[in-house]
């Protein structure tokens, strides 16, 4: 029997932490809002600046955390994000004053921007090339199992309080966290293997292929990447408020809190499944073809979402289904296809750079989406309006004209040759 190839165990690994790390500081933080204004007196807008913080943070560190793990390399930076997300943990969970919060939130973001959240993804971009999609639905699938993790989180804090779940958060992401970057390698060479577990050892040309790509000042250069960046702030503009006012606009529109949990729970279970078949069809078809695709998929779901109601629940199957593999592709390919695009030499780099770009949109669509309704009364207009910008995100994505990074000249040029020193292309 063929034993599994190592880069597995690194998206198992990544997935497994991402598991903890979402469910605790991510999605389950919606958990601790009532209970903490209930014992400290916080408004509702000054606990949500953490949140809003938090991708401030991660937006404007992005390219210098990607750097330093492509400098440093992923293992020792996987190691660091846990230490520092267990740290802010332990911070909040210890706060009396909104600042303790605040710096909790700091120590937490930066963990997430060092560890989870780039650490793993740049590790699997090194091992894998042909099977790229696969294994980084296979490490997203933990970020869907992390759905379920709010029911659990509210069982705790009825039985041992929010200070202690997230006490016992601190401790089980740090110990997962040590565990799971001990299983990361940086480079398949440095176990003796090849990228996707080839047989054969690689001639110089794809050794070329696999390691090189462009430097961070290359990318700057190019219009691709200001384009993925546009497409990116787009479908995470949908993603950010469809997350935060998943369940307050169900509740809008005639469904009970036990309805909207349920049609919550289900959606989470079909990314489970859908987050792993989304990697294989995107290397099965082709990872651009399908990442643009999944623009469209995510406009039909979400326009779905937003006119569904108690006496029009024939448009849930659309959204579970146009929804939930736009959401499952988007999330899985975006990194693959900066990878495809750019090359995996300054990987995390480039990907910081376009995470920069889309910050003021991150910070921006839950304050336009929460303003709307004050004025309104709904969600239903923003949610339209969002949903055709998420069509205008596939437009920018057609618009890119650069080839893949291994069909380039340049790409098969031995490292340090004139032909790999720089490359052209329109865009």
């Amino acid at each position: 029997m063929p034993r599994l190839f190592y880069g597995w165990y690194i998206a198992i690994a990544g997935s497994a932490n991402n598991f903890l790390v979402l469910g605790f500081v991510m999605i389950g933080a919606s958990i601790f809002i009532e209970p903490i204004r209930d014992e400290l007196g916080w408004s509702v807008t000054a606990i949500a600046f953490g949140f809003s913080l938090r991708s401030f943070e991660q937006g404007l560190l992005a390219p210098l955390t990607g750097m330093v793990i492509d400098v440093v390399g992923a293992r020792r930076m996987a190691f660091a994000g846990a230490v520092f997300i267990s740290a802010g943990l332990l911070i909040f969970a210890q706060s009396q004053e909104i600042w303790h919060y605040y710096l909790a939130s700091f120590v937490m973001s930066f963990g997430l921007s060092i560890g989870s959240g780039a650490a793993f993804p740049a590790a699997i971009m090194k091992w894998f090339e042909a099977k790229r999609g696969r294994a980084t639905g296979v490490m997203n699938a933990g970020n869907a199992a992390a759905w379920f993790a709010a029911p659990v989180l509210a069982l705790l804090v009825e039985s041992i309080g929010w200070r202690s779940t997230v006490t016992v958060g601190a401790v089980a992401i740090f110990i997962a966290g040590m565990i799971s970057a001990y299983v990361v390698r940086d480079r398949p060479e440095d176990l003796g293997m090849t990228v996707d577990g080839a047989a054969e050892r690689r001639s110089q040309s794809s050794l070329a292929i696999s390691e090189g790509g462009l430097s961070a000042n290359e990318a700057l250069r190019t219009p691709a990447l200001y384009l993925l960046a546009v497409a990116s702030a787009l479908g995470v503009a949908v993603l950010i408020i469809w997350t935060i006012f998943l369940v307050p606009h169900l509740q809008s529109t005639g469904f009970s809190l036990r309805e909207a949990a349920i049609i919550t729970g289900l959606y989470g279970a079909c990314q489970l499944v859908l987050r792993v078949s989304a990697g294989w069809v995107g290397d099965r078809f082709g990872r651009r073809r399908v990442f643009t695709l999944s623009f469209a998929a995510m406009a039909i779901g979400f326009l779905a979402f937003t006119n569904v109601s108690p006496d029009r629940l024939w448009l849930l199957p659309i959204y579970y289904l146009c929804f939930g593999f736009g959401h499952a592709a988007w999330l899985v390919l975006q990194m693959a296809v900066i990878a495809d695009y750019f090359g995996t030499r300054r990987f995390a780099t480039v990907r910081g750079l376009v995470s920069m770009l889309q910050m003021p949109m991150n910070v921006a669509a839950p304050l336009i989406a929460g303003w709307s309704f004050d004025v309104t009364g709904s969600y239903h207009t923003v949610f339209t309006i969002f949903a055709f910008g998420t069509l205008a995100g596939m437009v920018a994505v057609m618009a890119i004209r650069r080839p893949a990074w291994s069909d380039l000249p340049a790409a098969r040029a031995p490292r340090g040759s004139p032909a790999s020193d720089g490359e052209s292309s329109d865009s």
